[in-house]
């Protein structure tokens, strides 16, 4: 019944930038599957009418999670199942709590992908048991501030760490990239949760998501200020 309801997806729309990966994921998934990925871009997915499972290459040329932001925004009925190179759990389970519906790895086979588009289908969450009871531990969504506090500003650094943390970089990686060392940004990382009200480094991404301009305008106004003054 399952495969059944497989061919019956003939195509499906996949929102990526680069020629090469768009060709791999055709040929390791679509063409085993017998299903025809159709590359688009984000703006062309937000425009078009959505098949109700829609890939996205992690590997595009924008953010992740400012993708899986906008398409929550404008498609919030379509179910966003992410290909990208693997990461670790914490990785994973930002990118479910962004609003994908499921997320595999660079290595997954063609029956991995056949089994995660039918889960996604119908309505359940693609990734693994450590992920999805992590997930259900934490209740993510439901625990981050509906509002932010109007009082709270971001230093100039600080955006520059969320804006790292929500292209995936882990602590190693933002401290290459700003050039500073790894315990200087863990204890940035430890005055931003305060500042946000968060417990972890997953609750901080989602609240970077959910708060994206808030979280990355402080260090503007900032500027504005010393400029005026």
């Amino acid at each position: 019944m399952k495969e059944s309801t497989l061919v019956a997806q003939e195509r499906l729309r996949l929102v990526a930038s680069n020629s090469m990966r768009i060709a791999g994921i055709q040929g390791v998934y679509g063409d085993p599957c017998g299903i025809e990925i159709v590359p688009l871009t984000l703006e062309e997915a937000l425009l078009d009418d959505l098949e109700e499972v829609l890939l996205v290459d992690a590997g595009s040329s924008e953010p992740l999670f400012e993708m899986l932001r906008r398409l929550r925004e404008r498609r919030p009925l379509t179910r966003v199942l992410v290909i990208g190179v693997d990461h670790d759990e914490t990785y994973v389970e930002c990118v479910i709590a962004a609003g994908a519906k499921g997320f595999l790895g660079a290595n997954a086979s063609a029956e991995e992908f056949r089994h995660a588009l039918l889960n996604v289908r119908e309505g359940s969450i693609w990734a693994t048991r450590r992920v999805l009871s992590h997930l259900a531990e934490r209740h993510l969504l439901q625990r981050l501030p509906d509002r932010i506090d109007p009082s709270v500003r971001f230093t100039e650094r600080e955006s520059q760490i969320i804006r790292l943390l929500l292209d995936g970089k882990g602590n190693r990686e933002i401290g290459l990239s700003l050039g500073i060392g790894p315990f200087t940004v863990k204890a940035h990382m430890g005055r931003i949760m305060r500042k946000a009200g968060v417990a972890n480094r997953i609750e901080l991404t989602m609240f970077a998501v959910k708060h994206r301009s808030a979280a990355q305008g402080g260090a503007k106004a900032q500027r504005r200020g010393m400029q005026a003054s």
